[in-house]
């Protein structure tokens, strides 16, 4: 006998053991029972989390199992779309190559090879902590039963006028190109500038002092160029008399109003604001409240357009502004742009200061590049509706919070929720190509819209939560193919 006990061997040993003789294969005879384990990313590893909730998992499984129930616990993992598409191109950038080189299938075929020879990390890792599934059942989020679920879900949800297309503002990653949510973005506390910056009036108006102009400040004065409006505060007694006034666009030229609102702060800077709905959350929130156009200036990899795309807040074309931008800004970086324009500004003796400033500088969590917030079309969720009714259970006391203090919180976050974007612009993913912009039940089903691979996907959490009723086979009565909302595109 050993001295010194040696787990690893003895567990690897049991374990192969019970595996190979099927011992965790559905075998009772009673009534069913079954828990598909959440799927862990296939490009990563176990943490504490996943050994806390497979012990839970597994000691659920065993006593139902001794009880003679049939039983099934079955694995799998999610095919991890952001970031297995990243170690992939990684991969191809040290090759010399890119994915753009291969093309679509030629990538994908890349990223199932590198899935064949190297993703099976977690499931050695599940079979280390002893955990009794079933590994004749084990599914992948992209097997096609699984991406079939997730299509058959998103147009039943869709038929239900739970999911809609809309163009928005969202997390925009320039480097990957794809929208990503709020959990994917990480807020760095850095150094920055706060540039002060004349904004001429225009037909002869003047401030309470006597100046044809009003200073705003901004952080990203490069976005000047996608500006609809100056906001001020409608209490602020410095500016009352210009609220309905219009400043001219330096550099641009258009006129643009001065609008009252109370996200303006009298007391920060000047206590004038500029509004760039496209490229700013909470300039895009005073742009609803106040109708005004959406400006893109940015195209996927935030370099300058040559004329600024104008849209009205239901996303149609804004045919009556003039979106014009200088030609000498068309294609630069958006970071060359800002440079240039604050030049620009100096020169025509519009740049009043530049000051110190802290700034919250949002960057991908995968990428670490700088996220743009970015005017695109997307599919979303539509979450008021869902949150209704978990509002209510809370409400009438079927569901208690303990400390009940923590309702207060609850209410504030179902309260105030936001639709969820789902798509993201990845090849590896379940792919939807839009056809026609509608909202909820607008496309029949009866129409048999297609499915093809699409750079739009299904949102890699989508894709995983649908594991939990296609796995056991629902997908193979599924059959049905996603609406469409838009223009075709190239799937590549």
């Amino acid at each position: 006998m050993d001295k010194t006990y040696q787990p690893h061997a003895i567990e690897t040993s049991w374990y192969n053991t019970w595996e190979s003789e099927n011992y965790f294969a559905p075998q009772g005879a009673g009534e069913s029972y079954t828990i598909m384990i959440p799927p862990p990313n296939v490009t990563g590893s176990l943490h504490m989390g996943h050994g806390f909730n497979n012990a839970i998992m597994d000691a659920l499984i065993r006593f139902r199992r001794m009880q003679g129930r049939n039983t099934l616990w079955q694995p799998g993992t999610d095919h991890a779309g952001i970031a297995t598409q990243m170690l992939v191109e990684r991969q191809l950038e040290a090759q010399g190559q890119n994915r753009h080189d291969l093309g679509r299938d030629k990538f994908l075929e890349k990223v199932w090879e590198w899935k064949d020879q190297s993703g099976g990390n977690i499931s050695r890792q599940i079979r280390r902590l002893g955990s009794s599934v079933d590994w004749s059942r084990e599914r992948f989020t992209m097997d096609d039963g699984l991406s079939e679920a997730v299509k058959e879900a998103f147009v039943r949800l869709h038929e239900d006028g739970l999911i809609y297309r809309g163009k928005r503002l969202v997390n925009w990653d320039t480097k990957l190109h794809t929208a990503i949510s709020d959990l994917e973005v990480e807020n760095h506390d850095e150094k920055g500038f706060l540039w002060n910056l004349k904004y001429p009036l225009a037909d002869g108006a003047k401030t309470a002092e006597g100046n044809d102009y009003l200073i705003v400040a901004t952080t990203r004065p490069e976005t000047m160029l996608g500006d609809s409006a100056v906001a001020v505060n409608p209490n602020d007694e410095r500016y009352k008399a210009l609220i309905g006034k219009f400043v001219e666009l330096p550099l641009v030229g258009r006129r643009i109003p001065i609008i009252a609102d109370d996200y303006c702060d009298p007391e920060f800077g000047t206590g004038c604001v500029k509004i760039t709905p496209a490229h700013d959350f909470n300039d895009y929130e005073v742009g609803k409240r106040h109708n005004l156009p959406l400006l893109n200036i940015f195209d996927k990899n935030a370099n300058v357009l040559p004329a600024a795309q104008a849209f009205n807040l239901d996303g149609t074309l804004n045919e009556s502004i003039d979106g014009k931008i200088p030609a000498e800004y068309a294609g630069l970086d958006r970071f060359e742009a800002r440079k240039q324009i604050v030049a620009a500004f100096d020169t025509a003796g519009l740049l009043v200061s530049v000051n110190d400033h802290a700034l919250k500088v949002p960057k991908g969590d995968r990428s670490g590049t700088i996220i743009e917030p970015w005017l695109t079309d997307q599919w979303y969720v539509s979450t008021k509706p869902l949150a209704e009714p978990a509002i209510a259970a809370v409400e009438d006391g079927r569901i208690q919070f303990v400390p009940k203090q923590y309702e207060n919180m609850y209410f504030s976050w179902m309260r105030d929720i936001q639709d969820w974007c789902i798509s993201r612009q990845l090849w590896w993913a379940t792919g939807f190509r839009p056809g026609t912009t509608s909202r909820a039940k607008s496309t029949s089903v009866a129409t048999k819209p297609k499915y093809v691979p699409s750079t739009t996907s299904a949102r890699t959490s989508r894709c995983s939560r649908t594991t939990t009723y296609s796995t056991p086979g629902s997908a193979r009565a599924c059959g049905r193919s996603p609406p469409s909302a838009g223009p075709k595109r190239p799937s590549s």
